[in-house]
């Protein structure tokens, strides 16, 4: 019965994950959600892309909001002789979502 129980959560778990990534390994380096633009160009080099894909607000403080854009940067990644692309969010300067672009 643990067993069946474990599994299932698992799978809840997986399921509620979706195709987000957490983060990836460049060489020795790790990239992660909460990088900083500057720390993901130094361990990736230049995108293969970067979009603007919209603007978010975000209250500071009672009487200011701040501004940030939103980023998609397309980065590609080889790894035992295959390159896999990952697409990279960002609000502002801060890496916020990672998810698999595919693969050569």
């Amino acid at each position: 019965m643990k067993k069946l129980i474990f599994i299932g959560l698992a799978f809840l778990i997986l399921t509620l994950i979706g195709n987000n990534v957490f983060g990836f390994t460049v060489g020795n380096e790790i990239v992660s959600v909460g990088d900083l633009k500057h720390e993901v160009l130094l361990k990736c080099g230049e995108p293969k892309s970067k979009e603007t894909i919209g603007y978010i607000d975000r209250i500071v403080s009672d009487e200011r909001i701040r501004v940030m854009k939103i980023e998609e940067w397309i980065v590609a990644v080889t790894s035992y002789g295959k390159t896999y692309y990952y697409s990279l969010v960002f609000e502002g300067n801060e890496l916020k979502e990672i998810k698999p672009a595919g693969e050569d």
